[in-house]
């Protein structure tokens, strides 16, 4: 088992980044799409993939200034540190995870064979979201066995919304073959498809055309990605009160924001299809009559540009939102970076509308800041129990993140817990 998890540990450890296209090409040599082929589009994906992780990092660096501005404009002052993505540290550090990875490989392999899912499971990076429930309901119930249980049951849930989600994730992102099962994409994916019937009969608002395309229609230049990404740098830079040099130099980098990243997404596209598209012909020749869907990151829901250019304006809303909302302790800083994937979770749902997405995101962003309030004790206690960021996580310090410290299964199964008199 040593040996086992040390495997995981150097592979997972290389980042979704590097291993995801290894897989690929695995994948790609298996399918018989040919060395070169696979070799060349597992490439092509993880230049994609890096570009856009650069260009993601890139926008939340941007940004974070301006959040801290705004938060001493605001003279707010949060008891709960905001880890971020420190969560999937914990993730991957405790003893349940080669039991995670095992567990759902397997459990997909036999929902596959038994045409329970269409979803075929290679996105190995994206267990880390399942792997951190289950390190947090290990802390919650100091049982390991039923913290190694909740990460895969939260993984097969999430597998089966990718099956509901996969032809929307499709054809609004202009995809074939593959879906996503990550829980930041589907859980937020499922909220739109529920809030949307909402507003589809709410009269007015249902009227509203304000889709990426529409906006380009109706202000010409206005509408192009370069223009509204500087456009909203120029204004929240104005508001957050950071200088006219920053500003500027904000509004150049969030244009360069919306104009790069979906040149990223292209790369990643362009290596997808070749594999996807032999991977279709060679499952058709062991599964009759199934079309099987691969697992993908979530990255590759922020192909359109209302994605990215709602996250910009949320930036701004998130923090004022934060600052206002009742019972909250919590101040995302570094989760921010959660954005992107929340937003194109929703975005097939609301069609691209810049107006539904601000809607939807700002509730979903009130319910999940109000659980990571909630849940901090537990995210706080997972860090001790896995030994990591000890820098921060010290004496009376709480620590929390949007994803998946605010994960609202997990505030909800909690709750009902500790009514019931289960937990700690």
């Amino acid at each position: 088992m040593n040996i086992l998890k040390g495997a995981i540990d150097w592979f997972i450890g290389l980042g979704g980044t590097y291993f995801v296209p290894i897989v690929m090409l695995i994948i790609g040599l298996v399918c018989k799409a040919g060395f070169a082929k696979s070799l060349t589009s597992s490439l092509l994906i993880g230049i994609g993939l890096t570009g856009l992780n650069l260009i993601t990092d890139f926008s939340v660096q941007a940004m974070q200034p301006v959040t801290k501005a705004l938060s001493i404009r605001l003279h707010a002052n949060f008891s709960v540190v905001d880890i971020g993505y420190g969560s999937v540290t914990a993730a991957w550090g405790w003893p349940g995870v080669p039991w995670i990875i095992l567990g759902i490989v397997v459990v997909n392999i036999i929902l596959v064979t038994l045409k329970l899912t269409n979803t075929l499971w290679v996105d190995m990076w994206n267990i880390w979201h399942g792997s951190a429930l289950g390190v947090m309901f290990w802390a919650f119930t100091k049982n390991l066995l039923l913290g190694i249980i909740a990460g895969i049951v939260t993984l097969v849930i999430s597998m089966f919304l990718a099956d509901f989600h996969a032809k929307k994730f499709q054809e609004f992102n202009k995809l074939e073959g593959v879906t996503i099962p990550a829980p930041s994409a589907t859980f937020p994916a499922t909220f739109a498809f529920f809030m949307m019937k909402i507003i589809n009969i709410i009269p007015g608002l249902n009227k509203i055309k304000a889709s990426s395309s529409d906006i380009k229609k109706k202000f010409g230049i206005f509408g192009e990605n370069s223009v509204v990404g500087a456009l909203l740098g120029a204004v929240i830079g104005l508001i957050a009160g950071i200088g006219v040099a920053s500003t500027i130099q904000l509004a150049i980098k969030l244009a360069a924001v919306l104009v790069i990243l979906p040149a990223m997404l292209q790369f990643v596209a362009d290596g997808i299809l070749p594999i996807t598209t032999n991977l279709s012909t060679f499952m058709k020749d062991r599964f009759q009559g199934r079309k099987l869907n691969i697992a993908v990151d979530p990255v590759m829901l922020l192909k359109d540009p209302s994605v990215m250019s709602t996250v910009v304006i949320m930036y701004p809303i998130a923090i004022f939102l934060c600052a206002f909302l009742p019972g909250n302790n919590f101040l995302p800083v570094a989760s921010l970076a959660a954005l992107p994937y929340w937003i194109g979770g929703m975005a097939p749902y609301t069609k691209g509308n810049i107006v539904y997405n601000v809607i939807l995101t700002t509730i979903w962003i009130s319910l999940t800041t109000i659980a990571a309030t909630q849940l901090a004790p537990l995210t706080t206690q997972a860090a001790q129990m896995t030994h990591v960021l000890n820098g921060v996580v010290g004496g009376k310090t709480l620590v929390s993140c949007w994803d998946e410290g605010g994960n609202l299964l997990m505030w909800i199964v909690v709750y009902f817990s500790k009514l019931l008199g289960f937990g700690n």
